[in-house]
């Protein structure tokens, strides 16, 4: 116990020279992403598995994942602030961490207009406040600039393939939100999951004339060959199958205005038309 108190006491030692800065716990990864953006990834003392960028943050001193906390190793760290996605972290966990007396910071949004404020926000909280200002208004000058530059074109239906294997959606308010400021419309939108299983029968009767599909971290078996099958859809007739980064798309941090932007690319290729041969579908 002592030897494993005295490495966390090192890991962390470095920190004193930022004197007056509070130290940090960063329990999901695109908090991570958010406090480094506003110039507090040095202040970060503990994080979980999968939080991997910048390269700087894969150095971080691991304290859990999504369905395991090791809350010893953080009373010992004894952060000044845990920063995290409430609504992406377990109730028992954030339960946990309020009982032990610790400072929450919760960095949840719904929709990307969220983002901006919250980058300030975090700014003033962490020591930061000119740099947080300034990277607020630069995100929400580009998301302006994005929505503004797909905003009143054709809408196109759209099919977000979440996962192939069960064949699965995203009815979420955040994905709603990126189809639509995208010039998209997300065929799968009205259902009252946010995460729907659907079936193939489904998908054809709802006629896509682009299907979506996020790959990296995770899902790099969210297959399109499936999809070859069925050439009555629009999207497999014309090879209008786009991937996309699910780590900017799903992670609501900074790089989700890269997202953005190459979401709404495919969907505009989509909405160009022009036959394209489906078994490279995808392949850009």
């Amino acid at each position: 116990m002592l030897r494993r108190l005295f490495a966390l006491l090192l890991a962390i030692s470095p920190l004193t020279a930022l004197a007056g800065l509070p130290t940090i716990a960063a329990l999901t990864p695109h908090s991570v992403e958010l406090l480094y953006e506003v110039g507090a990834g040095e202040q970060i003392v503990a994080t979980v598995e999968y939080a991997d960028y910048p390269e700087a943050a894969r150095s971080i001193h691991r304290v859990g994942r999504h369905n395991q906390m090791d809350f010893e190793a953080l009373m010992a760290l004894q952060p000044d602030l845990v920063v995290l996605g409430i609504s992406d972290t377990s109730l028992h966990f954030v339960t946990r961490l309020r009982e032990l007396g610790f400072t929450l910071i919760d960095t949840s949004v719904d929709e990307v207009a969220e983002i901006a404020p919250l980058l300030a926000r975090l700014g003033r909280e962490t020591g930061h406040e000119r740099r947080g200002r300034e990277v607020a208004a630069r995100f929400q000058a580009e998301y302006r600039r994005l929505k503004r530059d797909y905003a009143g074109r054709t809408p196109v239906p759209i099919f977000y393939q979440l996962w192939s294997e069960p064949l699965m959606s995203a009815s979420s308010g955040w994905m709603d939100g990126l189809i639509a400021d995208c010039g998209g419309v997300n065929l799968f939108a009205d259902t009252p999951a946010e995460y729907p299983q659907v079936s193939i029968e489904q998908v054809v009767a709802a006629s896509p004339q682009g299907i979506i599909v996020p790959t990296n971290h995770g899902l790099e078996e969210n297959s399109i060959e499936r999809w070859l099958d069925w050439p009555e859809i629009p999207a497999v007739a014309n090879g209008q199958i786009h991937p996309v980064n699910s780590d900017w798309l799903h992670r609501t941090g900074p790089r989700i205005l890269k997202g953005m932007a190459q979401m709404c690319e495919a969907i505009e290729r989509v909405r160009q038309g022009g036959k394209r041969d489906p078994a490279g579908a995808g392949s850009r």
